[in-house]
């Protein structure tokens, strides 16, 4: 089954269905399938349509849902990144005590898959001013 669909949005432009046996000599083309998947070759009306083949094409492959635990270790990664350049060697700008406050942050975050009920029940430590 072949389906015409527009390029830039990938729309499909009608029900699926099969191509007429007579297209090739029609178009005067051998081995005309393989030029049907973008028609601009047919003028300005037909610049943005194509016709795929469909039914028959293995189906897009989706990703499943991460899991809660992946969920939660992605947000324990992101607030680390996020808090990298507070415990950067050359970050000046914070006290002795400011500086233990981010790596202890940080070392809760990384504690947070050691917590009893991880990953159902967690606990965030709070980010130092």
């Amino acid at each position: 089954m072949w389906q015409l669909k527009r390029l830039s949005s990938n729309e499909s432009l009608n029900e699926p269905q099969p191509l007429p046996e007579n297209w090739g000599p029609v178009f005067g083309l051998a081995g005309f399938s393989d030029r049907l998947g973008n028609l601009s070759w047919l003028g300005p009306d037909y610049a943005d349509m194509g016709w795929f083949e469909v039914g028959d094409a293995p189906e897009e492959h989706v990703a499943p849902e991460p899991s809660k635990e992946e969920q939660v270790r992605e947000m324990i990664n992101g607030l680390l990144l996020s808090s990298d350049s507070k415990v950067a060697a050359d970050n000046t700008d914070m006290t002795a005590g400011e500086r233990a406050a981010w790596l202890e942050y940080r070392r809760l975050l990384r504690d947070i898959p050691l917590q009893p009920d991880f990953p159902e029940t967690v606990f965030w430590p709070t980010r130092p001013e």
